[in-house]
């Protein structure tokens, strides 16, 4: 898999940025007047309306089929478009003239390009042979942080807040990766994702970067201290993916909560929980003969969690 940005049509207009898809939609006769991307028109107001297609869930884009051409000896213009949904949804509009380009076995990210009066460039950006990633642990518990006896730290009021400043460490997690490895398209994926799960409009990671950054920077905080004799373990439960390569990838699913544990804690404390800090058996020293490797994790295979919040 790969990241792609493949342009389309003429040079003709003004350039609109590319967006993750919500809803799509457009106008048409014969040839193709404006994209309706996420309820914003670009291009003209001529032709007819479509029906909109709202994305439901993980559902994206998988093939495209477009034509474009001169029209009239003015500029190359986008005459038709057929998409098709991973859902099976289809949208036709416009009229076949000129070339055809075909975009398959893909997984759409966001659309862009430029218009006036009518499309006159379509650029996709997606997913080049997407194979979907499949869901290898469901619902696990996943330590993300530890708050050493004598140490504070400041987490979010906002669930929002929380929940996109723990995912921006799972990206960095998976940007690792694609940085070490041969991996392509991960990335891609979690973005794709993370901009479902929060309703933005983001395309790239660094886009997704600078939406957190945005939202964090003004959020309300408080600061937590560990009790005496306590350590703060960061929780979050994760889906853990493994992409068509092999390379294995955690989301989070729920807002991170901070649990307060005796630093005198037994083994049997600690349960099915993945460490995403390696640390845990250096503040918990009764758990490194407990340690195993799950999915390129430290793990710990015991029961569940038990300590005071």
């Amino acid at each position: 898999m790969s990241i792609v940005t493949k342009p389309i049509g003429g040079d003709g207009g003004k350039s609109f940025d590319i967006e993750a898809v919500r809803t799509i939609g457009f106008r048409s006769g014969n040839r193709v007047d404006a994209l309706v991307l996420n309820g914003k028109r670009n291009g003209g107001g001529g032709g007819r309306e479509s029906k909109v297609l709202e994305m439901q869930g993980d559902e994206y884009i998988d093939h495209m089929e477009i034509w474009s051409g001169r029209y009239k000896n003015r500029s190359t213009r986008i005459h038709k478009i057929f998409l098709r949904t991973s859902r099976g949804r289809t949208l036709t509009v416009g009229k076949e003239s000129g070339t055809k380009t075909t975009l398959t076995g893909m997984r759409v990210l966001g659309l862009g390009g430029k218009s006036g009066d009518e499309l006159d460039k379509l650029r996709v950006r997606y997913i080049k042979d997407y194979t979907p990633s499949d869901v290898i642990d469901q619902g696990a518990l996943a330590i993300i942080g530890v708050i050493p006896q004598g140490q504070t730290t400041e987490t979010f009021v906002s669930s929002r807040v929380s929940k996109l400043s723990a995912s921006s460490l799972f990206l960095e997690i998976v940007s690792t990766i694609e940085s070490t490895t041969e991996s392509g398209g991960v990335a891609g994926e979690f973005t794709a994702k993370a901009s479902t799960t929060f309703g933005l409009s983001v395309t790239t990671s660094s886009e997704f970067r600078e939406e957190i950054e945005t939202e964090t920077v003004e959020s309300e905080r408080i600061t937590y201290a560990p009790p005496a004799g306590h350590v703060g373990l960061e929780v979050i439960q994760i889906d853990v993916f493994k992409a068509s390569d092999g390379t294995i990838w955690q989301f989070p699913v729920s807002e991170p909560s901070i649990v307060s544990t005796p630093v005198d804690s037994t083994p049997a404390l600690f349960a099915n929980v993945y460490d995403m800090t390696g640390t845990l058996s250096l503040n918990f020293p009764a758990l490194a003969q407990e340690r195993v490797e799950k999915n390129g994790q430290d793990y710990y295979a015991l029961r569940a969690i038990t300590a005071a919040a």
